[in-house]
């Protein structure tokens, strides 16, 4: 083999973010119109993006672990997993025709906006280096080793919902109780949705959720309180996607921006780019952490003077084309 290519796309959090990091329950979904692209492919040494060349597994692991940060971090932690998974990969010698490769990110997916870009990355990786090992992954254990990368390997505070999406696709209940299960959903429950976001990167994720997160160890009880009437939202999102109840749902994504804005900082431009679709007739909240919305619009006709007020905002706007395996 010379060369193997694997892709992971974009997801929006539909109801019950960001629940999941507390053991909460959550409806998402992965869309095409982004993805982050992984190739593997055959070289002298050992190559993770541009930051990492070496002639060692382990070696490449650590180099790109000590950046902490970028796609080569990102890649030496998804590489660490998968050799803490598959252990005997350490053995491969230098005339292993395995060893010697090369590991190369694209990406379209908007940085820190709240799209699971950095996740993609992780899961694409996982899935490629896999492929290229002859290692096959479930995809339980591969949205449990993206998890891992980020949150144990990069200090991420993350939970379950990207990987598990990313890892599964399409659209997704995904109860993060331990030991954790996940109902895929028909695509065609959904009504018609759109996502739009800020063309300026945010700031990571992982920063975001620091500060509750504490709250959440130290016990405070208005974060716990969140946290429950979130993963409510996704089991009553459940029950009205089933029923066909499309006024109830729009009803559910208002509240869940509501009771999430209720504990979660989010900025000026978050209440603004969710204040646009309201004032249109749609039913609007953050995709993930900010910087990118999740819409619901209550009819077709609404598309058209949503898009306008979007862009004329200076934002992109786009109907997700949600991805099935």
């Amino acid at each position: 083999m010379r060369s193997l290519t694997a892709i992971a796309y974009a997801r929006a959090g539909l109801l019950g973010n960001p629940s999941d990091i507390y053991g909460g329950r959550v409806i998402a979904f992965t869309f095409r119109n982004f993805s982050a692209r992984v190739l593997v492919e055959r070289a002298e040494r050992v190559v993770l993006g541009s930051e990492v060349s070496t002639d060692d597994l382990r070696e490449a692991v650590a180099v790109g672990m000590a950046a902490r940060r970028g796609e080569g971090a990102l890649l030496a932690a998804a590489l660490k997993q998968l050799t803490a998974h598959a252990p005997q990969l350490l053995d491969l010698r230098g005339s292993d025709a395995r060893l010697g490769f090369r590991v190369t990110v694209t990406t379209d997916i908007p940085r820190q906006v709240g799209l699971a870009g950095s996740s993609a990355i992780v899961v694409a990786a996982l899935r490629a280096l896999a492929g290229w090992f002859g290692l096959a992954l479930d995809s339980a254990t591969l949205a449990e080793l993206a998890l891992r990368a980020e949150r144990d390997e990069l200090a991420i505070t993350a939970g379950p919902m990207d990987r598990v999406a990313q890892a599964e696709e399409g659209l997704l209940y995904i109860d993060c109780r331990p030991p954790g299960s996940t109902v895929p959903l028909a695509v065609q429950l959904l009504p018609p949705l759109f996502v739009a976001w800020d063309l300026t990167p945010g700031v990571p994720s992982g920063v975001l959720h620091e500060a509750v997160r504490a709250r959440w160890q130290a016990g405070d009880p208005v974060v716990r309180a969140a946290v429950d009437a979130l993963a409510a939202l996704a089991d009553e999102g459940l029950a009205a996607l089933r029923a066909g109840d499309v006024a109830r749902l729009g009803r559910l994504i208002d509240r869940n921006f509501a009771v999430r804005a209720s504990v979660w900082l989010h900025g000026d431009r978050d209440e603004a780019r969710v204040e646009i679709g309201r004032r249109r007739g749609a039913a609007v909240k953050l995709c993930g952490s900010g910087g990118a919305v999740v819409g619901m619009i209550r009819a077709e006709a609404e598309y058209g003077r949503l898009e306008a007020a979007y862009r004329e905002a200076g934002c992109g706007i786009l109907r997700p084309d949600v991805a099935i395996r």
